[in-house]
């Protein structure tokens, strides 16, 4: 009997690659328009503020220094509305890169960068790779500063700088592209037991932004999975009516009895009983 040796194909498996990615900056930039273009290539001018954040999933395909990487980008689109820190801090546990956007047509989201996002990122900042991006270059009749400004605001940070627009399409798959290359390049981060830093809940609602932000941290905290957490603060804010970006005591009220809901089919009864409580009292304290 004649016995054939199979050779093994020389041939490697591409590595594959999973990294956390942020998109931070105002209300109304465009980071939801610029990944939606990237991932599903379509654009919606309609403006809708996102609650809390959201995931999107790409997978990419890369060459590497010495071989092609498959790339696995989770795209974190992160609420731009300022006061609410602490949902924005949360999301900042694992990523490794952070795409900063602003609008070409609104001078302060540029300034908004440094002296906003920048700050909030705090001591996560060694451990990242940033892309800055000026959006909405279609608008560039109604610009309010240059990329010579924005070109230098990253350079303070060893940083590439891009014009985009999500409507057209301009750079916006350079920009992922580009972020992902450096990814896949970096050195791969030392294990570490210490928890990253997230940014502690006010201790008091001074008003009622504050109140939601203490809402949503408690519940994603107390759900214990923030992804799944976030979509059912999604999909309940959705269904009380609650514009983010202007809370209300009727709105909140309305939350909080929806998300008492989810938590009956996890939580005993005198745990959701007490949260109710507690966040009630919140909403009321703080708009005294």
């Amino acid at each position: 009997m004649v016995i054939k040796l199979l050779r093994k194909s020389s041939a490697k498996e591409p590595k594959h690659f999973k990294r956390k990615v942020l998109l931070l900056g105002d209300g109304a930039v465009g980071k939801t328009s610029l990944i939606r273009r990237f991932v599903v290539d379509k654009f919606d001018d309609k403006y809708i503020a996102t609650i809390g954040t959201k995931v999107t999933k790409k997978e990419l395909e890369l060459q590497g220094r010495q071989e092609k990487i498959n790339l696995t980008l989770m795209i974190w689109d992160v609420l731009g509305q300022k006061g609410y820190r602490t949902v924005q801090s949360s999301s900042f546990r694992g990523a490794d890169g952070v795409i900063l956007v602003c609008d070409f047509t609104r001078g302060e989201t540029l300034r908004s960068l440094e002296d906003y996002w920048m700050p909030n990122i705090g001591k996560n900042l060694s451990n990242l790779r940033l892309i800055f991006v000026a959006n909405k270059s279609d608008l560039s009749n109604n610009a309010q500063f240059s990329m010579d400004d924005i070109k230098a605001m990253a350079s303070k940070y060893n940083s590439m700088a891009f014009p985009s627009s999500a409507k057209t399409g301009e750079n916006v798959e350079n920009v992922f592209i580009s972020l992902g290359k450096m990814l896949i390049d970096a050195p791969a981060k030392e294990e570490t037991h210490e928890p990253e830093p997230v940014l502690e809940p006010p201790q008091e609602a001074r008003n009622l932004v504050d109140a939601t932000d203490i809402i949503i941290n408690d519940f994603c905290q107390g759900y214990g999975d923030m992804e799944v957490a976030m979509s059912i603060i999604r999909q309940q804010f959705t269904r009380a009516g609650m514009d983010i970006q202007e809370p209300t005591e009727e709105g909140l009220f309305k939350v909080i009895d929806l998300l008492a809901e989810v938590e009956e089919g996890v939580k005993d009864p005198n745990t959701v009983k007490e949260n109710i409580t507690k966040r009630r009292l919140l909403v009321r304290k703080a708009n005294t």
